[in-house]
Formats: structure tokens, sequence, C-alpha cells
């Protein structure tokens, strides 16, 4: 039988799916999210799917359930306004301006945090009632309940400031999209156990004088944060799924705690692996 012109059932692109607001809140309460909740989000809406109404649905609908009572941050990091002295991955000396510093630009509220970081963190910077910290570098954003608390002091010494003043709260981690590896609040164990972990840089301010340079400590790897989910136990984290991607919730205590129960024994054993990279064999 010939099939007519008019039938591509079989041979048209495959349609990606479409996530509906209402999904995105059954998923959220699905993996234990309620109202009242403080939460630290790592997110890359990438291999979702299309969602219906973009960042802005996904905010809406995630700050919506966590009410007013709730808080949500995020990191908004800036590499535009960082001079680094170690490039690619901590693998070589340098920094992505080769050797020409004005490509960098000064650090400003309104300035969107890396791409890297995903649509949903640009859109939270620009969120009514969010509030952004000052850090040059690693900056964070957050809505909600004491989200002025959390932002308002920075510290040049230590990027995961409003991260500690956070933990107070006993918040969770949510990830979307991402491993553990782009969970930056497991850096308080590596800070505490691995201090030389943490590499020497330098970021572009502005102030009334004109821009400015600052020295700072920066944050060491992450690439083998990953390898703490071998040691949680299954009925630590929750899971679901959005679209194409994986959504997982955990106790931030629970993860530092893991990771600094590792690291006190061994403090490799949340280095990534690679020879060359810098951070990992300076621990």
């Amino acid at each position: 039988m010939m099939r007519g012109m008019g039938d591509r059932s079989s041979t048209g692109p495959p349609q990606e799916h479409r996530i509906l607001p209402d999904e995105l809140t059954a998923c959220f309460r699905m993996i234990g999210l309620g109202e009242g909740d403080r939460v630290v989000m790592y997110a890359s809406f990438s291999g979702v799917g299309v969602v219906e109404g973009g960042a802005a649905m996904v905010l809406h609908r995630l700050l919506r359930l966590l009410g007013k009572k709730g808080t949500l941050l995020m990191p908004t990091f800036t590499s535009i306004t960082r001079h680094s002295f170690a490039h690619d991955n901590f693998t070589k000396a340098g920094c992505w301006c080769d050797g020409r510093e004005s490509r960098h630009l000064p650090f400003i509220s309104e300035l969107q945090p890396d791409k890297e970081l995903g649509e949903v963190s640009h859109r939270l910077c620009s969120w009514p009632a969010s509030r952004r910290s000052n850090h040059p570098a690693y900056s964070f954003a957050a809505v909600g309940n004491d989200s002025d608390e959390l932002v308002r002091r920075y510290s040049l010494t230590d990027p995961l400031q409003p991260v500690r003043e956070f933990l107070k709260q006993n918040p969770f981690v949510l990830t979307v999209g991402v491993g553990l590896e782009s969970v930056s609040a497991i850096q308080v164990a590596n800070q505490q156990r691995v201090p030389a972990s943490f590499v020497k840089e330098r970021a572009l301010t502005i102030t009334s004088s004109g821009s400015t340079w600052v020295e700072l400590t920066a944050m060491g790897c992450s690439y083998g944060f990953g390898k703490l989910e071998n040691y949680m136990s299954q009925s630590q984290i929750q899971r679901a799924d959005i679209g194409g991607a994986k959504a997982s919730l955990y106790s931030m205590k629970n993860l530092i705690q893991t990771a600094d129960s590792l690291l006190s024994d061994d403090v490799t054993a949340l280095s990534c692996g690679r020879p060359a990279c810098l951070s990992c064999q300076s621990a």
C-alpha cells in the first residue's frame, strides 16, 4: 500500500517533549518539596525539553510551592570578572583573557552570571524581590524569607559565606539536569579539610574612583564530587524525572557531612583524578 504524501508520521523528526507548568509542580512535590522549605538549586534545563513558559515558569512554580516562608538560593558566578591563575579546568597556568586583562568586565549587580550556570540563574537575577550578593566573582542570588540576610554580606576570603549562612536553616540541595560536580555547597567540606585546593585569584570591581582589582580566594576543583553518590544511601536522596532530565533532592547537611567524613580519612577522596589538575594536585 502506498503512503499518501500527507502521511509523514514515520518520516518526520521526533517531537521534543514539552513540559507543562503543572508537570513542574508535580515533580517538585514528588521529590518532597513543599511550603516553607529552603532550597539551593543547581540546574541545567537544556536536557529537560521545552518548558512552557521557559525559565520564568520554572521559578514561578518552584517559588509558589515554597511559599512566603520558603527561600530559594542559586549561584550567579561571573568568570568575566575573574582573572584566574588556573585555566582550562585548573590544568594549566593562565587565564582565559590570554594575558589581556582589558577583556575583563567589572562586577555590577546587573552583570549576567556565567552561561554555564543556565537560564534559570540568569532569570533569578532579575526576579522581583530577588537579592544578589556583591561578591565580584562568586555572587549568589536569593528570593524569599531571609534572602537579605543570606546575601547582604560577602567575604573576599570566603566565597562560601552565603552557603554557610544558609546551612544554619537546614536547607535542601536540588539538582536538575546536573550532577554533584555542580554543587558548590560541597566545597564547604573541601575548604575545611583540603584548604590547599582553594586557589588565589583577582577580580575586577568598580568604585566611585573607577575599576579596581581585588585579591580573593577562589573555589577549587569540583569534578570529583560525583563520587559522593557512592557513599550515600538511596533513602537520603529523592529523585524524579522532569522531561529528559533527572531531578534529585538532598539534605545539604548530609552532603557536607558525607564529604567531610570522606576527606577526613583521605584528602584525595574527592579529587578529579587528573594528573594535570593544579587544584587537586596542590591538595
